[in-house]
């Protein structure tokens, strides 16, 4: 039985690896010899049918994890190619750690990034803030491979300066921005990894191992399943909802940086996207539809690899912040044909590398601008655009602003292509209530000091009118507050940042604002819903995907 069988590399750091090539046999990644290698490898590697193989997570933070399968469960202290133990019987094995020693993590404030190739900028940013006082180090994230001749390469390097113990980045981060005024964050690194023994008990049977257990199904066929998965806050068991979830391919249990279990899903690529892909998308949307969202998670997906989660023992996370996964069941059979037919395709710059993919449940009409939804460079493939089947560049070119938003908001379904389907007419365009009580549960909470809210008053908005900035003014103060996400949450949970502003009652004390409001999401990439309507209207995924990323081709790579 093949639990875990690695032949082909997708090379981080330096090192290409041709795909397509005579096969290349390298020792295996879960063996004895190095058995953690793999839970923190800034890459991932290629199973017997050359899919790529993806770690997941999938609960963290908890004392103890049961795992059965209705076949029996093969346990595999050191991966394939050790040695294995199949208890008797279909019973869970109950797993525990003992003997634990947390991880050392460093919290570094990030002051430049730049191209990995870029040796001349790196020396001279390392040794502008060696100038400035301070003991500079360059880390390197992202990875590199080639396809056919083209390079596919996602590094960077980071320029970071005083590392402090974890959980104080952030704050001395804020610090070194205002004093040096420059656009900082946070990267950590992982100095030591966490230690301990897991213990895995089956009716008198008892395996342990230090550090990482291995599981799998007696039958390639089966599933795992993983009791009382921690639902709904990333796996974490800060979330009182649990529950009984399957999985595909195997699933090894390590220890977190607290010490803590973590429990992580070992699964092909087509496996991950069959259960992740109906829910980014109706599965009853069209088939081209369908081929879009596919070909956009794959490259989310491993654009991703070697950008997140980088100490964890593994590639990505579960949640929204990665790419939601709750195991095997959640398939549909059109969403799982759509990944199908598009397997190994991923979506590319023309200049080179792989997009970063967006795409949000609609634009209402008008995409938006990367940088005006988050920091960063201007990505001139996620450039916000009109959702129009006949808009001229003229149009493409024209801003939704203060002076022709109620215009906008006014349009037509049947002018854009996600105000057309069915299912997208509420997304389209909406209005909320909120009443001023209400309001000051969450303002009130964060900005006391202004206190009662008088008036909401839109400041900076985007190419699509997505408000960045507004000032809330109260009867004892002003505040400005900025971010899509963070300015719809406090107002309220709006659908989006678009909106025009309207008060019940008395203009100097209103008792309610109402927002009338387009789209559901940040906007930028690929509207979901314009898919869809792209999609009844005949068109390709390749026309789909072109007319949300400008400057992208689709490319093979396995």
């Amino acid at each position: 039985m093949t639990c875990f069988r690695p032949r082909w590399l997708l090379g981080a750091a330096i090192a290409a690896l041709l795909l397509g090539s005579a096969s290349l046999s390298v020792a295996d990644e879960t063996s004895a010899s190095d058995k953690l290698r793999i839970l923190y490898a800034n890459r991932f590697t290629f199973n017997d049918e050359k899919l790529p193989l993806i770690t997941v997570e999938i609960a963290s933070g908890i004392r103890t994890a049961k795992i059965s399968a209705k076949s029996g469960v093969v346990v595999r202290p050191d991966g394939e190619g050790g040695a294995s133990v199949l208890a008797d019987g279909t019973d869970a094995w109950l797993i525990h750690a003992e003997q634990t020693v947390p991880a050392l993590i460093l919290d570094w404030t990030v002051v430049d990034t730049l191209g990995p190739d870029d040796a001349a900028g790196i020396a001279a940013a390392l040794a502008k803030w060696k100038a400035n006082g301070f003991e500079p180090k360059a880390f390197d994230i992202g990875s590199v491979f080639g396809v056919d001749g083209e390079v596919i390469d996602s590094r960077e390097t980071r320029i970071a300066i005083d590392p402090v113990a974890r959980g104080k980045g952030a704050a001395r981060a804020v610090e070194i921005a205002k004093k040096f005024s420059v656009a900082t964050s946070v990267h950590q690194e992982l100095v030591r990894r966490p230690t301990g023994i897991l213990v895995a008990e089956n009716h008198g049977t008892v395996v342990r191992n230090a550090s990482v257990l291995w599981f799998a199904p007696s039958r390639t066929d089966q599933t795992l399943t993983i009791a009382d998965v921690p639902v709904g806050i990333g796996g974490s068991q800060l979330t009182s909802t649990k529950e009984d979830r399957r999985y595909w391919g195997s699933v090894y249990v390590t220890l977190g940086a607290d010490g803590t279990l973590v429990v992580v899903n070992a699964v092909s690529e087509d496996k991950l996207l069959a259960g992740i892909v109906p829910s980014e998308m109706f599965p009853e949307a069209p088939d081209s539809a369908l081929e879009a969202q596919a070909i956009a998670a794959r490259t989310e997906l491993l654009q991703k690899i070697g950008r997140r989660n980088l100490t964890d023992p593994f590639l990505l996370c579960s949640t929204q912040q990665c790419q939601v996964y709750a195991g095997a069941g959640q398939e549909h059979p059109r969403t799982t044909r759509a990944v199908a037919k598009t397997r190994g395709i991923v979506l590319l710059r023309d200049g080179g590398g792989m997009v970063d993919v967006r795409y949000s449940a609609s634009c209402g009409g008008h995409s938006e601008d990367n940088d005006a939804i988050w920091d960063g460079q201007p990505d001139p493939s996620l450039r916000g655009r009109r959702d129009q089947p006949s808009a001229s560049k003229a149009a493409n070119a024209t801003r939704v602003t203060a002076d022709n938003l109620e215009k906008f908001l006014a349009e037509s379904p049947d002018k854009s292509w996600c105000g057309q389907p069915k299912l997208g007419k509420a997304r389209f365009r909406w209005t909320q209530r909120v009443a001023v009580e209400d309001l000051m549960t969450r303002v009130g909470a964060e900005f006391p000091a202004i206190g009662r809210v008088t008036a909401i008053v839109p400041g900076k908005r985007g190419v699509s009118g997505r408000i960045g900035a507004l000032t809330l003014r109260g009867e004892k103060g002003n505040v400005e507050v900025t971010g899509d996400l963070r300015i719809r949450r406090l107002l309220g949970g709006l659908k989006s940042s678009l909106f025009a502003v309207d008060v019940e009652g008395p203009i100097a004390r209103p008792t309610a604002f109402v927002f009338r409001g387009a789209g559901f999401g940040h906007g930028v990439g690929m509207c979901q819903m314009g898919a869809i309507g792209m999609a009844d209207a005949g068109k390709t995924h390749t026309e789909i995907l072109k007319h949300y990323y400008r400057g992208t081709h689709l490319k093979k790579l396995y």
